[in-house]
């Protein structure tokens, strides 16, 4: 063998290997640059899947919040329906609140703010908080007490709601001071 075609052939068979690793390298750094964005945008993908998922959940909580207020809207409109077929007629009545809070009053002034608020063609009361007791331990709440040397002591009363009446009624029981429609 010549040792100048031998050494042609190597310088040959080097070129190419260089050229094909220079190929490699190329396609190997090109394969890394486009993995490394795929996977950022892999991430970014994600990162909105979360936020639309977010914002779904979001929506229908709305969606449900919507559609209690339209079955809220629908049962009030049908209530109102139902007032009117039976002669309640909502715009005809008025609506006062009353709060007493431990109020001391007499018996005769108790009865008759309990009787005032009683229900009737003309008014409906609604309490929400309803209590009635003595003030003296010698005396009953649903027996009179006994004659003696001194008064009576006042009933303490805690009263709490809403009197409806009609605005238009004739003939109204009046109400006692300080509950007047």
């Amino acid at each position: 063998m010549n040792v100048p075609s031998l050494f042609s052939r190597l310088q040959q068979s080097r070129r190419a290997s260089l050229t094909a690793f220079g190929i490699t390298l190329a396609a190997l750094i090109v394969t890394a640059v486009w993995f490394i964005s795929a996977r950022s945008a892999l991430a970014e993908a994600y990162a909105r899947l979360g936020e639309r998922n977010q914002a779904l959940a979001e929506a229908q909580v709305r969606g449900q919040e919507a559609q209690l207020r339209v079955d809220y809207a629908r049962s009030a409109h049908e209530l109102l329906a139902g007032a009117q077929r039976n002669g309640l007629q909502p715009e005809a009545w008025g609506e006062r609140l009353i709060n007493l809070r431990q109020s001391q009053m007499s018996r005769e002034d108790t009865a008759a703010l309990l009787g005032a608020v009683t229900r009737g063609d003309d008014r409906m009361f609604g309490a929400d908080a309803f209590e009635l007791s003595v003030t003296h331990p010698d005396e009953g709440l649903f027996n009179s007490p006994v004659a003696s040397d001194r008064a009576p002591a006042p009933l303490s009363l805690t009263l709490r709601g809403a009197i409806l009446f009609r605005t238009g009624a004739t003939g109204a029981t009046t109400l006692p001071a300080g509950v007047a429609p």
